[in-house]
């Protein structure tokens, strides 16, 4: 007999003891079978230290890249959001001049790492770096994974400001850091309203915001507003700006749709943004403006001179937010002020438009 012979037998076989199987468990079946329980609800970290780690590590390979090669498209699979358009506009920057003196060191050595609990997508988790080698601030870091598939990348960074005191999180490898919504209300405003109070007081400044008494700048050192209204100031302070006839106008507002946010112990929040800003300078119509820095002047390229001056920022920033009923102020607790674009001529359509809603 051949195999074909024997396959059909055999099938028939393992039928006849199935059947009998069943026959069996339908005698006893007076018996209850038992009833799984689900589980009580995980609540702990999604990331270990170890894992956390790793994607820092990770991270800064590409950033190391990217980088050394000069090509800001080596970036794209380990940085995503603002990160990626500020490294991106950095390594042009540095590839015009062919200095690399303006490009953020990102160190990979932690103080801090904040992990999310949160148990579905997309995820944020954070870390604050210990000082660079040449003793710069440390950043805090945002770094997010939009699925179960996905890497997680860099998504935002921002300098802290020298001397800044950050709030307590949770223990991260017991108990973990909840995210917190762009319109949770258990602060005393929501995420969202901090960063787009923010951003007014960025553009009008303390003597012309609404909001300034929302906020407890830092005295010491410049926050992003400080740092803002005093360049504008000495641009329109210039006495050769000012024989120009020369005006100088800022706008600046939020992402509304980028808001990250995670809880810290007393039941506040560190909260995450992104700002469009722009900066449009004119003097009279025979006379000529060139960048106002170096960085500016590497984006502009071989345009010629104007009367006119555009430069596009993203800047990244990150607040804390008091719980709801709390006495305290808002804070801000670092930012990252980077031109993005530059030019001899403001456009009609500004990158502060798309922002608006």
């Amino acid at each position: 007999m051949t195999r074909t012979d024997r396959t059909p037998r055999a099938r028939r076989t393992a039928v006849v003891v199935s059947v009998a199987t069943t026959a069996t468990l339908l005698a006893g079946c007076a018996q209850e079978l038992p009833q799984p329980v689900a589980d009580d609800p995980f609540e702990g970290p999604v990331l270990t230290a170890a894992q956390e780690t790793a994607v820092v590590d990770s991270v800064a390979g590409a950033l190391e890249k990217a980088g050394k090669k000069r090509k800001p498209q080596l970036l794209e699979p380990r940085v995503t959001g603002p990160a990626l358009e500020v490294r991106t506009s950095q390594i042009e920057v540095a590839q015009a001049r062919d200095d690399d003196s303006f490009v953020t060191s990102i160190p990979t050595e932690l103080k801090r790492m904040i992990i999310p609990t949160t148990q579905t997508w997309p995820r944020v988790s954070y870390t604050i770096t210990e000082p660079t080698e040449n003793l710069e601030v440390p950043r805090m870091v945002a770094y997010t994974q939009d699925s179960a598939r996905d890497n997680y990348k860099m998504w935002s960074w921002v300098q802290l400001i020298p001397g800044t005191t950050m709030p307590n999180f949770a223990d991260p490898e017991v108990i973990g850091s909840a995210a917190v919504a762009p319109d949770d209300d258990s602060l005393i405003v929501t995420p969202t309203q901090a960063i787009k109070q923010y951003a007014d007081l960025v553009a009008r400044g303390t003597d012309k915001s609404k909001h300034a008494d929302a906020f407890e700048l830092p005295s010491d050192s410049p926050d992003l507003v400080q740092r803002v209204q005093e360049d504008a100031q000495t641009v329109r302070k210039a006495e050769d700006f000012q024989d120009a006839d020369g005006e100088y106008a800022l706008t600046f507002v939020p992402r509304t749709d980028q808001t990250v946010a995670v809880r810290t112990s007393d039941g506040g929040a560190v909260v995450m943004g992104v700002l469009d800003g722009n900066a449009r300078a004119t003097v009279e119509e025979d006379g000529e403006i060139g960048a106002l820095s170096v960085a500016q002047g590497a984006l502009i390229g071989d345009e010629d001179k104007t009367n006119e001056l555009y430069v596009e920022y993203t800047d990244q920033i990150a607040l804390y937010v008091p719980p709801a009923g709390s006495s305290e102020s808002m804070r801000p607790l670092g930012y990252s002020h980077v031109p993005v674009d530059a030019s001899t001529s403001i456009p009609d359509k500004k990158n502060t438009d798309r922002s608006k809603n």
